[in-house]
């Protein structure tokens, strides 16, 4: 058996068609073209150049990695080969340039793919509610049409940001980037073209403020980004947010207002709250940073790392020469079985 891990390309689509994966609607078989160029990067692991299992990863703001397309063809499984190429795919992460984390999003109720990232030694961070909805009639004032103040200096941008989740006082560590992929709050992740896109609102004593911005992620989004837990006492917060829906409903009809919540947060919900909850989603991952900085676990790591796949080829290796054994010792039998018949029917 030769097995192969190597990076895939847009020449390697047939192989992956014909992968067996069980998924009825699987977004990769239109997606693949762009998940192999640009910030996306798509590995497949090859026994007897047959694509058995995928796994990849996209780089967000130059600096963070998520991992992800993890598939595996049915006929395959059960032999950690999903295990196998996605520690493969986060050691190559984990070894480039300028990297502080290295991450995965799974949702809650999927244990398979949580027990393999814990395999890989990706942690839980953090879980997350993707709060969604259309109507704000319930959080918006009737009697007090007061909306927060669009500010777009740079510096003052930065300036909140270095006071909510950049300081090392603030309880939130994790800032939800875009819709689906949260990352631990660094400066890094905050360029100043980032910022100039995004649209900053302060309250009138200039002691709140929130982020809103337009993303396409599947379905339209307008995302709200609010760093407090009162955001359900902050009426003027939801005017301001239902003054922005307003104006991109005129531009996209399906748009739908999206909100990060920490599972503290869905709990203050009142019981009448607009928002549909789908199964939370759970964020893992590593410090690149941290992992650079020590050199010797690193290295422990990573021929450990290698042992483990050299004993599993080494184990699956066995196994099918002990079947090929098992069938040739019963072919044989099966002759010797024969011979005798003739030799009692002579």
């Amino acid at each position: 058996m030769n097995k192969e891990i190597r990076q895939l390309n847009k020449f390697d689509y047939d192989q992956y068609k014909s992968m067996q994966t069980g998924l009825e609607d699987d977004y990769m078989l239109t997606a693949y073209p762009s998940l192999t160029d640009g910030d996306n990067r798509l590995f497949g692991l090859f026994i007897d150049e047959q694509l058995v299992s995928t796994a990849g990863y996209t780089i967000f703001a130059n600096h963070f990695i998520m991992l992800g397309r993890l598939r595996s063809d049915v006929r395959f499984r059960g032999k950690n080969y999903a295990t196998e190429i996605l520690q493969y795919v986060k050691e190559l992460s984990l070894q480039l340039p300028e990297v502080v984390f290295v991450g995965a999003n799974t949702e809650k109720h999927n244990l398979p793919a949580q027990k393999v990232l814990s395999k890989i030694g990706l942690p839980h961070v953090i879980t997350l509610y993707a709060a969604q909805t259309t109507d704000l009639s319930l959080l918006v004032s009737d009697e007090d049409s007061t909306v927060w103040t669009k500010f777009t200096d740079l510096g003052r941008k930065q300036n909140w940001l270095a006071q909510t989740y950049l300081s090392d006082s603030f309880s939130k560590k994790i800032f939800p980037f875009e819709a689906y992929y949260p990352f631990p709050a660094s400066e890094k992740l905050f360029n100043e073209e980032l910022l100039g896109k995004w649209n900053f609102y302060e309250n009138e004593d200039q002691s709140r403020y929130v982020i809103l911005c337009e993303e396409d992620k599947g379905g339209h989004y307008l995302h709200v980004i609010y760093p407090w837990d009162d955001f359900t006492q902050q009426k003027a917060l939801w005017n301001t947010v239902q003054s922005n829906y307003s104006k991109t409903l005129l531009e996209n009809s399906e748009t739908i207002v999206w909100i990060d919540l920490t599972e503290t947060e869905a709990e203050l919900l009142p019981n009448n709250h607009p928002f549909e909850l789908p199964s939370p989603w759970m964020l893992h991952g590593v410090s690149g940073e941290a992992r650079k900085n020590s050199e010797y676990p690193k290295s422990v790591d990573a021929s450990l790392s290698e042992a483990y796949r050299s004993i599993e080829f080494l184990e699956n290796e066995l196994k099918e020469l002990e079947n090929e054994l098992d069938e040739k010792i019963k072919k044989a039998n099966e002759i010797e079985h024969s011979l005798k018949e003739m030799d009692s029917n002579n």
